[in-house]
């Protein structure tokens, strides 16, 4: 071991003495070897005052837990407090609060300050009913406050939650769980509980919310309305047993005995429904229901008496009226021994019972009627004959209907109709009517007066549609004819056509009666007529000019087809094969050429179509071989064909669209491929193949529309997330954001496919998004560091515009605005960059200057350059005071000399056991210019020529001291043996404004 080694002093925290361990732990910087200290060091005060400056959560926790000096357990319970609510490090936070069991401290983090997760995981951690009732009261956010509440069940802590809670909302939430807790309010009952009421007006009086205080006391008026409810019930119960009483006593009096019964009946149920239990109330009712009854009986019986009296007047009157009924019927020879009889039987009537003006009537009637009868008989014989009369007339009139002379028919009508109506007056005029034979007669005349409307209805129905057909039959000529005369050009058969329809026409309108109409329209029609006439001659002498030319070419054509005859003969005659396919073609072009000129002079054209036809025929014959050829191929065809057709029809309900469809075109091939078949089956198998080729394309066509739609409604859906994932991918909600992209992955998967022109650009799409998001969110620290330097840079933009500003233009309350900035610019969290240490130095250029062109402003201020030149003077004072005892300095030694002087002044200090109070006096030194580094960030910017050199000369003096403060410190000597001290540096002068 080298002297240097052994030269090395212990560390002071781990020295035996507990005092110098105790002032080695406030300046340890080491987190692990004070975590040590904290936990193990067997002296409670040093194991106190290393709890502050430890970091390491699970340490500061088994302290907490398990520390024999309770003072240590409260020091690290609220250590652990203090890291859980710093807020710098988010996962030192939630270490810390998870290390933490004391429910009085974590309910005390859960309504503090600490970050939403840090308050979230203590509160959860927090089960004592009544600490979560505190949170509920006092948590400074309103979330974490209904998050306790909903955790608590107890009522008495409820109560105390909706009376005192800070937060209304989480006050009514109590409120109401409280309302609806099992053994509590049970809602706003009819009927309340006096206890239950007694609590509502409590908390009506007692909470510092209106929110609750309207909730209960709309409670209150509740109950108190359901009870006031209650007692009007009862009320109105009293009410309606006297209302009732009252009416059946006031039914007593009886004119309807079924009203009054039904009444009775009506009050009886209602009394039954309203369960009577007073029983004056009950022996009231019955004693009046007993007094109806025997009302009801006794009107009964009076009227069963009035109507036994009213039955037998009624039947005296009835039998009155069928005497004098039947006197008024009577008829025939012996009217007066029927008469006499019946006299004698009124004679012997009771009198009616009551007499007045009905037996008069009765009386006077039946005088009447024997006056009338007696009349009738003395009139009898000549109305006989009358009616006998009045029946013969009635009986040829109706003969007359069935005639078939009309005219004669109505001629006898007139007469015979006028000789029976006198007989039917004098048959009324005798009060002998006969209302048989009127119908009868009646009924004859409507039947001949309707035969006479129908006929004329007939002749003028059929005069006007004869008219109408004339005149429309005119009218299309006329048209005809127009179109005729107005055309270029027309054709000899149209023309004469039109000149016969014309004649038809003309003679056919003139056997109708003339009408306006028809008088024009047949002048219109002669007048085109004589235009068209002159057309029509021309045609018909240009048609047997042509007739004429046609003869001469049938001639020849006629020619060559002898010619063909007449060769195919000497072929034959000469053994040689004639070319049958040649002379089939030939056949048809002659045949083609002579539907061309087929119209000849009427008298040669029978004569020259015999020669074409004995011609063809013959070449027909001879080639009748080739024809045979010809259909054997074309079954062949037809064959081919068939087998495609049945093919195509199977292939028609196939689903393998893309297989089915090269494969019909394919068939379409082999169809053309096929060669000529059949006409008629051709044309048959052809519709037929056509059939099955549109049956299979239109399904195809239907299935590629609903696959069309399907993937237009996924293209949607996809769209919808793209468009979201977009919206996300600027989001910094990273936890919310992280989660929702996450669903929609899932939900992407889940959506079917799209169009495969479109499927790879939505992916794309999708997927850019999900990884910018997914990149911004592993690159979150940057993003709200770059967020943080952002906020630092306009700060500075708004104090160099300040700084660059004139002065007309400077607020009034200039000095007051950059003292708030300056605050929040200091309290601003410190960012690790080093674009930071360029903003804080732009920072405090810009606030010098403005400090320096404005000093009148700041006078008096916080700000006054003056002022804080003045401090700084005193602070440099101060802390050359600390260097008025120290050495001189090793001026022209070498660094080797100055190593072993100190190393000399070292051991000399041990040996001889000076060092304690120097150490102690440049330790409270060090102190002090910390202090004084402390006041000098403070202080505002120094503005001026000699702020450099008081920057410059403080900073030094700083320089000194810490350097002779280290110098007296062994640990700091172990450290120099291997590597240069390091230096404390004086804050920079952009510290004064970012501290």
């Amino acid at each position: 071991m080298g002297l240097l080694d052994k030269l090395k002093p212990t560390p002071r925290w781990k020295h035996a003495d507990p005092s110098v361990r105790l002032e080695a732990v406030r300046e340890l910087e080491d987190a692990t070897e004070l975590a040590v200290l904290a936990e193990t060091d067997p002296d409670a005060r040093v194991r106190r005052a290393a709890v502050p400056r430890t970091m390491d959560a699970q340490v500061l926790g088994r302290m907490a837990a398990g520390d024999a000096d309770p003072e240590t357990r409260d020091r690290a319970a609220d250590r652990l407090v203090a890291l859980a609510t710093a807020g710098s490090d988010a996962d030192a936070a939630m270490a810390a609060v998870r290390a933490l069991t004391d429910t009085r401290r974590l309910s005390a983090i859960a309504r503090g300050e600490a970050a939403e997760t840090v308050r979230t995981e203590a509160l959860s951690r927090t089960t004592d009913e009544r600490a979560l009732a505190g949170v509920a009261k006092h948590a400074k956010h309103e979330s974490t406050a209904a998050a306790a509440a909903a955790r608590v069940n107890d009522r008495d802590a409820l109560i105390e939650i909706a009376q005192t809670s800070e937060h209304k909302d989480v006050a009514a939430a109590a409120f109401e769980r409280l309302v609806s807790l099992e053994g509590g309010v049970q809602g706003a009952p009819p009927i309340m509980e006096a206890a239950d009421l007694a609590l509502m007006r409590a908390i009506e009086t007692r909470t510092t919310h209106k929110s609750v205080a309207r909730r209960a006391r709309a409670i209150i008026q509740e109950a108190e309305a359901a009870e006031a409810a209650r007692l009007a019930a009862e009320e109105e119960r009293r009410r309606r047993e006297a209302s009732l009483c009252d009416a059946v006593d006031g039914l007593a009096s009886v004119i309807d005995p079924a009203a009054t019964r039904a009444e009775l009946s009506r009050l009886s149920a209602a009394w039954t429904a309203l369960n009577v239990t007073d029983q004056a109330s009950l022996d009231r009712f019955a004693a009046g229901s007993r007094r109806v009854e025997a009302a009801i009986a006794t009107r009964e019986r009076d009227i069963r008496e009035a109507e036994d009296l009213a039955r037998q007047r009624a039947e005296a009157i009835a039998t009155r009226d069928a005497f004098c009924a039947r006197v008024e019927t009577l008829d025939g020879d012996d009217v007066l021994a029927q008469l006499v009889p019946i006299e004698e039987e009124w004679r012997s009537l009771t009198p009616l019972a009551g007499d007045g003006p009905e037996a008069a009537r009765l009386v006077e009637r039946f005088a009447k009627a024997v006056a009338a009868c007696r009349k009738r008989h003395e009139l009898g014989a000549l109305l006989a004959e009358t009616r006998a009369k009045y029946d013969a007339l009635v009986s040829e009139a109706e003969a007359l209907s069935s005639s078939d002379d009309n005219g004669a028919a109505a001629a006898r009508w007139q007469s015979l109709s006028r000789e029976a109506r006198g007989h039917a007056s004098v048959l009324n005029n005798a009060s002998r009517p006969a209302p048989e034979l009127d119908a009868r007669l009646a009924a004859v005349g409507e039947t001949l007066a309707g035969r006479e409307a129908a006929r004329d209805a007939e002749r003028r129905e059929a005069l006007a549609k004869a008219q109408q057909t004339a005149l429309g039959q005119v009218t299309r000529l006329v048209e005809r004819a127009r179109r005729a005369s107005e055309a270029d050009t027309i054709t000899l058969r149209e023309g004469d056509r039109l000149l016969r329809d014309i004649t038809t026409g003309v003679d056919e309108a003139g056997k109708v009666e003339a009408s306006r109409e028809i008088t024009e329209a047949l002048a219109s029609l002669r007048t085109l007529q004589e235009q068209v006439a002159p057309r029509v001659r021309e045609l018909r002498e240009m048609d047997e000019w042509r007739r004429f030319a046609n003869a001469q070419r049938q001639e020849q054509l006629i020619a060559m087809a002898e010619a063909i005859v007449a060769s195919l003969k000497l072929e034959a005659e000469q053994s040689k094969d004639s070319d049958l396919g040649a002379t089939a073609r030939a056949l048809k072009e002659l045949h083609a050429k002579w539907q061309e000129v087929a119209e000849a002079p009427r008298n040669s054209a029978q004569r020259l179509w015999d020669r074409f036809r004995t011609a063809t025929d013959f070449i027909r014959s001879r080639c009748e071989p080739h024809f045979q050829k010809l259909r054997e191929e074309r079954g062949a065809s037809l064959q081919k064909r068939t087998a495609i057709v049945e093919e195509a029809e199977a292939l028609a309900n196939a689903s393998d669209w893309a297989r089915t469809a090269a494969r019909f075109q394919e068939l379409q091939k082999a169809w053309e491929e096929a060669g000529a078949a059949p006409r008629d089956a051709g044309r048959d198998l052809a519709q037929r193949f056509r059939t099955a080729s549109n049956t299979f394309f239109t399904r195809r066509r239907e299935d590629l529309a609903s696959r069309k739609k399907v993937w237009t409604d996924n293209l949607a859906a996809k769209d919808a997330l793209v468009k979201r994932a977009e919206e996300l991918s600027e989001s910094t909600e990273w936890d919310a954001a992280s989660a929702e992209f996450k669903r929609m992955q899932a939900a992407w998967k889940n959506i079917g496919p799209v169009r495969r022109s479109k499927s790879e650009e939505v992916w794309n799409r999708f997927r850019a998004a999900a990884d910018k998001f997914f990149e911004r969110y592993h690159n979150r620290h940057n993003i709200a560091l770059a967020g943080k330097l952002a906020e630092r840079e306009a700060m500075v933009v708004e104090m160099e515009t300040l700084a660059a500003a004139d002065a007309s233009a400077l607020p009034a309350d200039l000095a007051a605005q950059v003292q708030q900035q300056r605050t929040t610019w200091n309290r601003a969290v410190p960012i690790p960059v080093a674009e930071a240490k360029v903003l804080a130095e732009r920072w405090q250029t810009a606030l010098k200057s403005l400090i320096q062109k404005h000093r009148d402003a700041f006078k008096g201020t916080d700000l006054d350059p003056d002022a804080a030149k003045h401090r700084l003077e005193k602070l440099i004072a101060r802390v050359e005071t600390y260097l008025e005892d120290a050495p001189e300095p090793m001026n022209g030694m070498s660094a080797t000399e100055a190593l072993a002087a100190k190393l000399r002044s070292a051991l000399a200090s041990n040996a001889m056991g000076k060092s304690s109070n120097e150490e102690a006096k440049w330790r409270a030194a060090a102190e002090g210019v910390k202090e004084a580094q402390a006041a000098w960030a403070r202080l505002a910017p120094v503005a001026g020529s000699d702020a450099a050199e008081l920057e410059g000369q403080f900073r030094e003096a700083c320089r000194r001291v810490n350097d002779l403060a280290r110098r007296h410190q062994p640990q700091q000597q172990h450290r120099s043996s291997s590597a240069p001290p390091r230096r404390m540096q004086p804050p920079r002068p952009t510290a004064a404004v970012g501290a």
